[in-house]
């Protein structure tokens, strides 16, 4: 049956959404070792986000991630270069726990940021770890948002089953199960299904044919978010999941833009 959705055609012709604007929730920004990306630059992805009417962004930069040293100094930078452009997740590293703890009432007094961000697969870490207590108890005490990588298969490290627990231990924190695990989604839609504090990412999993009605079908539209890994993918390519799935294009928009706004508008008083 041929897809009816007004948003894709209006992309069709025009190459891009313009009946409202994208906010990405997951993204990154800057040079990564062994990666050739034509856009990293903050000004070169701004150029992106202005062809593509992507509104805002919201980021943690391969600095933050990969490099103890620099911490979440280049996202502060770039937060207060671009205010109405950039929001950021404050990266936790446990290995380094005492140094990201030193600066974490940035979180709250520097503008832009929503939350953090933990990659505990790439950091060797488990999610019950000790080292990550201390951000979770800051994040449910101010009801802040966390962008937790979540790959599935099992992984010791980070998987549903963690993020159940923080869900039932932390119920005033938001989490944001990036990439939806996708070795485990079942599991994923579950724990979305149960808790009101948790959000499904399409970031890298959108590739997979058939996902977003999935998510919309088992969680609804209002529990998913749209990330793209910019830039590392360009949006479109992300987009076109949304745009040409068989949901209405009401739930489109909260995917797209209306679910990111809340948030936005939220931690932009």
């Amino acid at each position: 049956m041929m897809n009816q959705s007004k948003l894709a055609l209006e992309f069709m012709q025009n190459g891009k959404l313009t009946s409202f604007p994208i906010i990405d929730a997951h993204t990154h920004m800057g040079p990564d070792s062994g990666a050739d990306m034509p856009f990293s630059s903050p000004e070169q992805m701004i150029e992106v986000m202005d062809r593509e009417n992507i509104e805002r962004i919201f980021c943690s930069p391969h600095s933050a991630l990969h490099d103890p040293g620099t911490a979440n100094t280049e996202l502060e930078e770039v937060m207060k270069k671009y205010p109405d452009r950039i929001m950021g997740y404050y990266c936790i590293n446990p290995n380094y726990e005492e140094k990201f703890l030193k600066n974490i009432e940035n979180v709250l007094n520097v503008p832009g940021y929503i939350g953090f961000k933990f990659l505990p697969t790439y950091h060797r870490y488990p999610l019950d770890g000790e080292n990550y207590k201390s951000a979770l108890e800051f994040a449910n005490k101010h009801k802040l948002y966390i962008l937790i990588h979540t790959w599935g298969n099992n992984d010791p490290h980070n998987g549903p089953r963690h993020i159940k627990m923080l869900c039932e231990k932390y119920p005033d924190a938001m989490f944001i199960m990036g990439h939806s695990a996708p070795g485990e989604l079942d599991q994923a839609i579950d724990i979305v299904k149960n808790h009101n504090n948790v959000f499904l990412d399409l970031c890298d999993i959108q590739r997979h044919s058939g996902i977003v009605d999935k998510m919309v079908e088992n969680v609804g539209a209002d529990k998913v978010l749209f990330g793209t890994d910019m830039p590392w993918y360009d949006p479109n390519y992300c987009l076109g999941s949304v745009l040409f799935s068989h949901i209405s294009d009401d739930d489109k928009y909260k995917i797209i833009y209306g679910n990111a706004k809340k948030i936005a508008d939220r931690f932009s008083k």
